[in-house]
This record gives C-alpha cells, structure tokens and sequence, in this order.
C-alpha cells in the first residue's frame, strides 16, 4: 500500500510519495517523468535527501475522484470523459516508451482539475506489483458502486470493464470503442447541435424575462417621476397665487386713488375679478396638493413602521388600550405624528406598561427537552452563512452540484472542506484548497483532518465561522 503525505509550498499543494532510491540509481522513467510535461500525468519533481527520493506530484486545483463521485453518481457522460482521458494518457505513456502498468488508479490517485474538467493520473515508478493489481480492481470495484444505475448504457460500461479486470483481459481502446457514441456534426461550429439550439432557446427566454422586468420597472419608475415632478412647482404655484393676489390689490389701487372713465374703471373690474378668481384657484390648487403630499408622507412612514415591525404593534396596542379605557387624547397624537416614530414610543409608555401587565408570569422553561443543534455561524463582516451539521458528512465549496453547501465568495475554493462525524466527533478535512481551511489560526495541511469542539474558529478563505 503507497504512503501518501501532503505538503502545501506557497500556492501550490504536492502529494508526496517516498522511495529508498539513491540518485545515481534512476532509471529513464525518473526522467521522463521529472523532465517533461505529460498529458493527462500529474506533473512530477522527484528530490532526493539522505538516500530516499521523494516524488512531488503537483496536485493544486485538483479533486481526487473518490472525493467528487462521494455524495453523486458517476454519469455515463462522465464515465466516457474519464476513459478517454485515460486512453490519451496511455498513448501518452506509449509514446514516451513508458510501463503502463505504472498508472496508479486507485480513485484517490485519479484528479480532475475543476476548471477545464480534465482527468489526470499519477504515475509512480517505484510501484509495487501488488499495488499495481489493487489499483485497477479499486478502479472497477469504484465505478461499479459509484455508477448512475438509472442509466443502461453507464451500468452495461462498468460492468464491462469490471468482467475484463477480473479476466485479466483490460483492453480500453476496445471496450471504449464499443461504448463511444457516433460523431456528430454542428453547422458553423464545433459545438453539438442541442447545445446550439439550447443557448438559442435559452436567449429567447433571457429577452422575454428582460422585457417583461422593463416594463415592470418601467412603470413603477414613470409613476414616480410623475409623482416627483407633481411636487416639484408646487412652489411656483404659490408664488403666482401670491403674485395674482398682489396684481389685484395694484388694480383695486389704482381704481380708487385715481380718476378713471367709465371704460377704464369697468376694465379694470373685470381685470381685478380676473386676477382674483386666478388667484384663488391657484391657491387652491397649492392647499390641495401641499394636502396630499402630507397624506403621502404619512403613509410612507407608517409603511416604514410596518416593515420594521412597529407599526402592527402600535395599532394593535391602541385598539386593545381603547378597549381597556386607555387611549390618545388629541394632542397627544398630533405630538406623535408631528416627531416621528420616536416620540410616538415615548408617548405610548403607559399604556404600553398597563397592556403588558395581563401577559401573566413568567413560566421556567425546560431546555432539555429540545435537541441541541451542531452549527457553524458566520462571525467575520459580510459572512451571514450559518453551515447546519446535523447531516454529515457535508462538503463546502463554491461549486453548485458538487458541494453540499454553495458559499459565493472569491476565495473559496471549487471544493473547499468537508465536515464528517467519526466515533462522536465532528472533523473538518482540507480538500487541497488554495487559500486553505484555519482551525484556531492554524492551517491545515491539504487533505489533512482535525477535530473540532464547541467554540472553535474555523476559517475557509476569507469565510470566519464560529462552532457552537
């Protein structure tokens, strides 16, 4: 059985296997794999240190398959992905005169990098025979446990390359060739066609739900810019009624200070009636209006009220004081209203005292009768995710479908940690994360696993939560 050990170097996370090999005892495949990069191989850099080499294979924003494929099925899709990547590494391995039979496929040796979805291997030289034969039945014994059974076509696979494990007769080119499906051909794109059509189908829902919210906003906005131009000239409204007023006043002046005919005084009559039923319209108008903004203001801030939960208290505290003889006399509830929701508090003080005093006593409660709850509660600004632990093992990362809990932030890692319940205990493993998982400020090494008790800091990336 391969001892593994992980090691963390600035930004990068390594797998570590030892062998007692002296340097000047490496062989052409210590160089090939040290010296080049190849395809679908875990890059490898073999250091040598009082007679033991150690191989450092570069495993940063990596997954092994054991850890992705844990809480869902493998897909056929994914199965024939995984094969093929495998086949390439063959031919890679081929190409550079390598032993295939060095491939270690133990599932906890296969990882994908998250972001491209590409499979790569690690090739391990010093292998044991025996750990070559354990590497391909946990290999077939994985995907036949781990595969998606509502699918045919992923079962008939598994079970293939089970049987021809098991008869010694593992030939992948063959079994993928029975299992690949045929080419298909995309117009103007190397991009299948239902993937086309999908985005096509997909753009034309986005349009519709983006006309539908223009014209809902749409709306609401023209109603409130009518609203805010309406209040706008209500000042120049009541400068001009103030302005007609005056005009009239000027008139009814100059028809009594000085002489005029009997044309000019009837003019200026019908002018001063003029200007003054203009002015009292105006008026008017400004009264209504300066009405209805007060009415608006009202009602805003008892929408304000409601939605801070103060407002359904207040009514029903003042339908229930009125029916127990205490109520607000009219001075009282103008002063109310005239300072706010602050002052209404401080004036509904007594009754308040006198309402709460039918609540009745204060009973014990029984706490031990509840269940207490495993918990981790964001602590650090901006982190409001609070991570329930009553079903384990959870898995914590940004990756939506592949993690249990989905936290959106920068610094957390595709699949980040993940949370398990052994003999009793909660422990929290680092999965290879890049800005790593802090236990009390300390960090963990990749893959390592620690227990956590009550009141304890953990912390991924940037994510602070507190276990209580």
């Amino acid at each position: 059985m391969l001892s593994i050990k992980y090691h963390k170097d600035l930004n990068h996370n390594f797998l570590i296997l030892h062998s007692k090999v002296k340097e000047e005892e490496q062989n052409y495949e210590y160089k090939m794999i040290s010296g080049n990069r190849i395809k679908h191989l875990l890059e490898c850099k073999i250091q040598y240190v009082n007679e033991e080499c150690s191989f450092y294979y570069e495993i940063s924003s990596k997954q092994n398959l054991k850890t992705l494929f844990e809480r869902k099925p493998i897909g056929y899709d994914e199965m024939l992905r995984l094969l093929e990547n495998m086949k390439e590494a063959l031919d890679e391995l081929e190409s550079f005169l390598l032993d295939s039979r060095c491939l270690m496929l133990m599932p906890e040796h296969i990882y994908m990098e998250l972001e491209t979805k590409q499979y790569f291997f690690l090739y391990y030289p010093c292998a044991e025979e025996e750990d070559k034969k354990e590497g391909l039945w946990e290999f077939a014994q994985f995907l036949v446990d781990r595969v998606e059974h509502e699918r045919e076509e992923a079962v008939e696979m598994a079970y293939k390359i089970y049987e021809s494990i098991q008869d010694e007769k593992f030939i992948l080119p063959h079994i993928l060739n029975m299992f690949r499906p045929p080419v298909i051909e995309a117009k103007e794109t190397n991009l299948p066609h239902n993937i086309v059509e999908g985005r096509e189908d997909s753009d034309e829902v986005n349009v519709d739900i983006w006309q539908e919210r223009e014209e809902y906003y749409g709306e609401e906005i023209h109603s409130n810019v009518s609203q805010a131009e309406s209040m706008n000239y209500l000042p120049a409204v009541g400068i001009l009624s103030l302005l007609c007023s005056a005009a009239a006043a000027g008139v009814f002046s100059i028809g009594y200070f000085f002489t005029l005919s009997v044309e000019e005084k009837l003019a200026s009559m019908v002018g001063m009636i003029a200007l003054v039923i203009l002015s009292a319209a105006l008026f008017l108008f400004f009264i209504i209006n300066v009405c209805k903004r007060r009415n608006q203001w009202k009602r805003k801030m008892e929408n304000r009220a409601e939605g801070k939960g103060v407002t359904g208290q207040k009514w029903m505290r003042r339908d229930s004081g009125e029916k127990n003889g205490l109520s607000w006399n009219a001075s009282e509830r103008g002063k109310a209203e005239r300072h706010g929701m602050e002052s209404e508090s401080a004036y509904m003080t007594r009754a308040n005292v006198a309402y709460e005093e039918e609540y009745g006593n204060t009973v014990f409660l029984d706490t031990t009768s509840y269940k207490k709850e495993n918990k981790l509660y964001g602590t650090n600004k901006g982190n409001k995710y609070h991570i329930d632990l009553d079903k384990l093992p959870c898995t914590i990362g940004k990756m939506a479908g592949s993690v249990d809990v989905v936290i959106k932030d920068s610094t957390i890692s595709r699949i980040h940690a993940q949370l398990t319940n052994r003999e009793g205990g909660i422990y929290v493993t680092d999965m290879n994360s890049m800005n790593g998982t802090f236990k009390n400020g300390l960090r963990l090494e990749p893959n390592e696993t620690v227990l956590i008790e009550q009141g304890d800091e953990l912390r991924f990336g940037r994510m602070t939560f507190c276990y209580r």
